[in-house]
């Protein structure tokens, strides 16, 4: 328990770090806090992270909590799939530079900037999400290669990405 308020504190002065202004710095805590509530298995390895690449994973764990929940936090499907399309613009304009006043689309912007995020990948899981939102309900993959497709478009996406940066 210790070990684990001790990588908390380095989280917490990761995003109180010079290279950081205060609405970034809340933006990345609001990242946090979003996989710390809805991905915490992911936010325990997060800890674990050397410090270079945590901001990176922070702001990609969080945009997946974000775009894996959008189906889940309205009882209308038709709402979970714009907030995934909304999602999508946001990636574009990210990659064109575009300021978006979203924690965790500022927090994906700056980690854009200071590192190599791939467009493709991010947009190979929104995609992915999207297809899966369209989906019928009981049209659920069929086949073991299929679910593996659907995990290497979401998930697998998101490791590549933090072992690039």
């Amino acid at each position: 328990m210790l070990k684990i308020r001790s990588r908390e504190n380095n989280i917490r002065d990761l995003m109180n770090g010079a290279s950081t202004s205060g609405s970034l710095c809340s933006a990345f805590s609001h990242c946090v806090q979003q996989v710390k509530n809805y991905d915490y298995h992911h936010y325990l390895c997060l800890l674990e992270l050397p410090t270079s690449t945590r901001k990176v994973a922070l702001a990609l764990r969080a945009f997946n909590v974000e775009t894996a929940r959008a189906m889940c936090v309205s009882s209308d499907p038709k709402i979970g799939v714009v907030c995934i399309l909304w999602w999508q613009q946001a990636m574009y304009k990210i990659f064109a530079n575009k300021l978006i006043e979203q924690p965790i689309a500022q927090a994906l912007a700056l980690v854009k900037s200071e590192h190599k995020i791939s467009k493709a990948w991010l947009k190979r899981s929104v995609e992915a999400r999207i297809n899966d939102a369209n989906r019928e309900i009981t049209n659920l993959p069929e086949t073991i290669g299929e679910l593996e497709l659907y995990a290497e478009d979401t998930e697998s996406t998101l490791l590549y990405m933090t072992l690039h940066a």
